[in-house]
């Protein structure tokens, strides 16, 4: 899988199983968007770390496997609680946990409570992945 279909794949995830589901507001790498005011919203960032080689043979026959991490920063408004924030991590962990969507095979995610941040209530989700192309 090329980069671009990874992040296809996750984005697509995301969006099935939590985005829509939730009714919750995200912003995804480089698109517009508006924060808004006083509701729970999301932040989905895909980042890379390094590839490896992981099989030798001739061209096409090769295994390069492509690491990362799917961050979901979570926001919402103070002073409310944390109820709906949490449960909202709880069900991207739940989705992302020990899983393979199209190729894309995602391990233990963890979540991360960052705390207040200006003014909002942050949560963080982050959720590593690998997936495997054959070059």
């Amino acid at each position: 899988m090329t980069e671009v279909e990874i992040q296809n794949a996750i984005r697509t995830r995301f969006k099935t199983l939590v985005a829509d589901v939730r009714n919750l507001p995200t912003q995804y790498d480089n698109h517009a968007f508006d924060n808004p005011d006083n509701k729970l919203w999301c932040r989905l960032t895909i980042n890379f770390g390094d590839s490896s080689q992981k099989s030798f043979g001739n061209t096409g026959n090769r295994r390069f496997r492509n690491i990362g991490i799917v961050t979901a920063q979570l926001f919402g408004p103070l002073g409310i609680g944390d109820k709906t924030i949490s449960e909202t991590a709880v069900a991207i962990k739940a989705a992302f946990r020990g899983v393979s969507d199209s190729n894309v095979v995602f391990r233990t995610p963890s979540i991360k409570r960052i705390g207040r941040v200006e003014n909002e209530w942050q949560i963080n989700v982050n959720c590593p992945f690998y997936a495997d192309d054959l070059g």
